[in-house]
């Protein structure tokens, strides 16, 4: 092998090596998988809600309908520079899900705005009473995660 040769070989060994470790230790802060096990450990340990204590609750599972109601309703919010349950055009959570195709039954809808990781936002939910109660509804068996810029929406349901 002449000089050249290995050089060029060390480079392309070192350029694999940094790729691979990168694909490897990269995990995205926005994960909506992460913030739907997020929820589910809060769930399964129980919290209390203020003053009142709710004990532990079977895990969510993703529902695709209410993933795409909460994507929606995520990036419209960062499109149109707003942060409400109600869209601009009077849509409610409730409205989304059906226009999603969900056909169970909507149960709650969590947003947060401004954080940049899923602790922090699991964090203030569980310091709020309503969302709090909203992660811990044992009547809710599925759910649905949308994060678009800093807006973060959680839509939660129950099959018919």
């Amino acid at each position: 092998m002449n000089r050249y040769s290995t050089m060029f070989a060390v480079v392309l060994l070192c350029v694999l090596f940094v790729q691979c470790k990168k694909d490897g230790i990269t995990t995205p802060v926005n994960s909506l998988a992460l913030l739907v096990n997020k929820i589910n450990l809060v769930r399964q340990r129980g919290c209390n809600c203020g003053v009142e204590y709710m004990p532990p609750v079977a895990d969510l599972s993703v529902n695709n309908q209410l993933q795409n109601a909460a994507i929606i309703h995520a990036t419209d919010m960062a499109e149109q520079n707003y942060f409400d349950h109600l869209s601009p055009d009077g849509g409610t959570p409730a409205e989304r899900a059906t226009s999603a195709g969900y056909k169970g039954d909507f149960r709650a809808e969590n947003l947060a705005k401004g954080y940049p990781d899923a602790d922090q936002v699991i964090n203030a939910w569980k310091n709020s009473v309503s969302h709090c109660k909203a992660m811990m509804d044992a009547k809710s068996k599925e759910v649905g995660v949308g994060t678009a810029k800093n807006y973060w929406v959680v839509t939660f349901g129950s099959p018919k």
